[in-house]
């Protein structure tokens, strides 16, 4: 039988005060992401950074690309991180000692993926952003395929939805497997597009084809050897567009 949900003032009441009393956890809310990235981005003047440095392997376009919703204000890219985080948090390390954890954002361009980790338990000071554009201090500003970090840095990379702007995803994929510790944890998205048979830059409207990635294997090949137990993957079942997905530890 149907069963409606009816929140009476009392209770609507009480709840704000559990979530004031526990702030993190509005940043679960994929709408209170967008609201708080978005307001405080504004209120910093509404600062937008670029990296100016040589690129190893970015696509010709990308911080075009990836301007566009930032520009037109509309920071609409938050419902997307939950496909690759909120299996992470499942995961045994993370669920129970994220708060120990140090964790690397590869291309989150705005703070809503790394307000979703402070959601899921890692401390804001063990957090840290890398892309080619920042709206955020939170972000540094760097290139995947040369990341400004040392060997063994992080327990977790998170790289989302950002190897299909590389000419040279391999290169990207080795670095991640530098910064991450032995026993670490890799997360990477990508969608799957049957409609672009290659690297493409598109320059109506900015817009990147991107490289294709169909199965999980492809991602797995460029592990290689290092590629320990996989804890969460996907791909498309059928010829349309949906992401290739996967988690696993890193030997």
């Amino acid at each position: 039988m149907a069963h409606d949900i009816s929140i009476d003032e009392t209770q609507f009441n009480t709840m704000i005060q559990l979530l004031a009393s526990s702030a993190k956890d509005l940043f679960l809310s994929p709408a209170c992401r967008q609201y708080f990235a978005k307001d405080t981005f504004e209120k910093r003047g509404s600062p937008v950074r670029e990296f100016t440095g040589p690129s190893a392997g970015a696509m010709p376009g990308t911080i075009a690309h990836n301007r566009i919703q930032i520009d037109d204000g509309t920071f609409t890219s938050a419902p997307r991180t939950l496909r690759l985080i909120n299996p992470l948090s499942s995961i045994h390390d993370v669920f129970t000692g994220a708060v120990n954890m140090k964790v690397l954002s590869i291309g989150p361009r705005t703070e809503m993926e790394l307000l979703h980790l402070v959601g899921i338990g890692f401390l804001p000071g063990n957090i840290t952003g890398l892309d080619l554009i920042s709206t955020s201090p939170w972000i540094d500003l760097g290139d995947m395929h040369a990341m400004p970090y040392p060997d063994t840095a992080f327990d977790v990379v998170i790289s989302g939805w950002v190897l299909a702007y590389s000419k040279n995803p391999q290169k990207a994929v080795d670095e991640m497997l530098r910064v991450v510790k032995p026993g670490g944890i890799v997360a990477i998205g990508v969608t799957y597009n049957p409609d672009a048979a290659e690297i493409e830059y598109k320059n109506e409207g900015d817009r990147i084809q991107g490289r294709i990635f169909r199965r999980v294997a492809e991602l797995t090949a460029m592990i290689g050897p290092r590629l320990g137990p996989i804890y969460f993957q996907h791909e498309p079942e059928a010829d349309e567009k949906l992401p290739v997905m996967l988690i696993a530890r890193i030997r």
